[in-house]
């Protein structure tokens, strides 16, 4: 079970697709032992919604996802029948082979793979590629993108032969990649509304006290698509990725993601006082949305200091209706008071008169 997490953790952290691009990966597993699992099972993921899944049980594409197919989609089935099936025989052929060069006696093996294509966002076919792996040691990197072709075989088998590479690059350019477009293109025009939306990052640049400094962290949450770029600057200049912790994109509950990256602070660098700012680029921001925030030694602090002049005019927009909304409120109450008095002031003169007539 701990293999399996290792390299589904590796596919949901995998960042070869490009953004602003569109992709339809399958991941599949094949398993040799008793457990109480198909023998081989695939999932096709589109971007990172899952729209189908394959079996050696059923043999039968199922359709996943928020969106049910029509009619005309019977093709896609059929053509995902052929290409799971002949990947699974291939990936078997492997698990058997590398069980018997590892003279493996363990109970369960895995074989992992992970096959797919990216479109551009100009509509034509980017990155065609494939990675293997056997009880999660990663091997057989395939990438090919019609202009380009590039094969790592890995540790664990000899590598193809130039026949076999030949071969292989022939089927990726006339059968793999060409259906794999055809499939993606139908899945974005059934998905576009989930796939093609675009939801702002919210930031924050927060400061935490710790013993013997502060830890000082960059969040971006809320957004979609995935692709994102979040950076922590100090004094301006970028601080190296590996100064910092996290930096996993995660999902949220509500199709949403979430990056945190975050950096520990000694004392003697917040008595300096310097400057942080947590820089975020992403699909859906014309332009950079930055965070800056100075230490206050001893203070948990959120950054408060926005340098984004779009989310600057809104809050002073807000407050300015807010002060309008008061007053306005409180005049129309001083204008019901004055009506009132007035009201009771003519209702006792009225009384007023008709008392004296009737003493008349």
């Amino acid at each position: 079970m701990v293999k399996l997490c290792f390299f589904w953790l590796f596919l949901s952290l995998y960042t070869t697709i490009n953004a602003g691009s569109h992709s339809l990966l399958a991941f599949a597993t094949c398993i040799s032992g008793e457990a109480p699992f198909p023998e081989c099972s695939v999932v096709l993921m589109q971007d990172d919604i899952q729209v189908g899944y394959f079996d050696s049980n059923t043999e039968q594409f199922i359709h996943k996802g928020p969106c049910a197919p029509d009619e005309t989609e019977v093709d896609v089935a059929q053509d995902a029948a052929n290409v799971f099936g002949h990947m699974f025989l291939s990936m078997k052929r492997r698990l058997s082979d590398l069980r018997y060069r590892f003279n493996s006696t363990g109970n369960i093996d895995v074989q992992q793979r992970m096959a797919g294509c990216e479109m551009l966002d100009t509509g034509e076919p980017g990155l065609i590629l494939s990675t293997d792996a056997f009880n999660a040691i990663l091997a057989d990197l395939i990438y090919y993108n019609m202009t380009h072709y590039s094969y790592n075989s890995g540790n664990l088998l000899s590598p193809w032969s130039e026949v076999h590479q030949t071969y292989a690059k022939w089927r990726y350019q006339t059968i793999y990649l060409p259906i794999c477009i055809k499939t993606l293109k139908k899945f974005l025009e059934r998905l576009k509304n989930f796939v093609m939306r675009k939801v702002r990052p919210r930031v924050r640049l927060t400061q935490k006290a710790m013993s013997g400094g502060a830890r000082v962290s960059c969040l971006a949450y809320g957004f979609y698509p995935r692709h994102i770029n979040l950076t922590l600057l100090r004094d301006g200049q970028p601080i190296v990725e590996q100064d910092m912790t996290g930096g996993q994109l995660l999902p949220n509950g509500d199709g949403t993601y979430q990056l945190r990256k975050s950096l520990e602070v000694n004392t003697e660098e917040l008595r300096e006082r310097h400057n942080y700012t947590c820089t975020t680029s992403h699909l859906s921001l014309d332009n950079k949305l930055d965070v800056s925030w100075i230490p206050e030694s001893g203070i948990d602090s959120v950054g408060l200091y926005v340098k984004s002049g779009p989310l600057g005019m809104v809050a002073i927009i807000i407050l300015l209706s807010i002060f309008v909304c008061v007053r306005r409120r409180n005049a129309a109450g001083s204008q019901t008071l004055s009506q009132l008095s007035n009201a009771n002031d003519a209702q006792v003169a009225e009384q007023m008169s008709l008392s004296s007539h009737s003493e008349t």
